[in-house]
């Protein structure tokens, strides 16, 4: 997108009119003038902006919590989490953390899978899901890149009881046609949830050791009970179901780009994540939901 396309774009967010879709929303968190949306960068401040003004056009009250944390020997970095506060208790949590890696030297990180792809599908669901406001708290967190910071600030300043399960999203591009996507459940899954994930229109591996994520990617270096905001949830108890793409040979590089987004399979991806969320509001999934 030209830097004409971002003006018209902000331009008609700024007027309320709900212009942006997912390749907008990714497009534009994924842009030069977001530099890599580091936290606490002033490129961090425009796309908390952004995020802000998508929610309250579709309907939500959102609210900002500040956080901070060691950055450095002598230095501390200032988080800002985004959230929606329609719902009060029993909230199923839908997140994806929008910081990356911002900018070193000359190279900006431009983070489209890592994590716009995440937020972008937040947003999406934000908005298919409006008539369950009261039951969902949709989150943005900061801070994840430098060790899961804002997720680990959320859980420990809510109500235990105001939360019964995660879904967090992070990493969703499939970027060619053995890619899948992993359904990380630590516990046992209701099966509501379960059944809305038959015929998906993308590959999917439902598992629940990160061992079996490992085994079908033929490595075994990444600990996946920890490998992005839902291990916040995990380490006090709360269910947390993580789905990702798990690898991106773009991964925090700055080759990351808009352009390297399958957007037919993310287009895919949408409304099974839709279908998966609507599933995990039913009764008999909030039933079940426990580490």
């Amino acid at each position: 997108m030209s830097k004409y396309g971002w003006l018209i774009l902000m331009l008609s967010l700024s007027s309320g009119a709900s212009a942006a879709n997912w390749q907008d929303d990714i497009a534009y968190l994924s842009s030069p003038a977001l530099a890599g949306r580091k936290t606490g960068s002033a490129p961090s401040k425009l796309a908390q902006q952004y995020i802000v003004q998508r929610l309250t056009e579709l309907g939500y009250r959102t609210e900002r919590a500040g956080f901070s944390f060691t950055s450095g020997f002598f230095a501390n970095t200032q988080g800002i989490n985004i959230f929606t506060s329609e719902c009060q208790t029993r909230c199923l949590v839908i997140s994806a953390h929008y910081d990356h890696l911002g900018r070193h030297g000359q190279r900006y990180y431009p983070g489209a899978n890592d994590n716009a792809s995440g937020v972008a599908a937040l947003l999406y669901l934000a908005q298919q899901l409006q008539a369950m406001k009261e039951q969902i708290i949709f989150v943005a967190f900061d801070g994840e890149e430098q060790g899961l910071h804002g997720a680990k600030h959320f859980v420990e300043t809510q109500p235990a009881q105001r939360l019964y399960t995660n879904l967090n999203l992070d990493m969703l591009n499939l970027t060619n046609a053995r890619s899948r996507l992993f359904v990380y459940a630590p516990h046992k899954m209701c099966a509501a949830a379960k059944q809305s994930l038959i015929n998906s229109p993308v590959k999917l591996s439902v598992v629940r050791s990160g061992r079996s994520i490992n085994r079908r990617l033929g490595k075994n270096i990444t600990d996946w009970r920890r490998a992005s905001d839902h291990y916040a949830f995990l380490r006090r108890g709360i269910a947390a179901i993580f789905i990702t793409a798990a690898e991106d040979k773009h991964y925090h590089s700055p080759e990351d780009t808009f352009e390297h987004i399958n957007k037919a399979r993310y287009q895919a991806t949408l409304p099974m994540l839709a279908q998966f969320s609507r599933a995990l509001l039913t009764r008999q999934c909030q039933a079940v939901a426990h580490p």
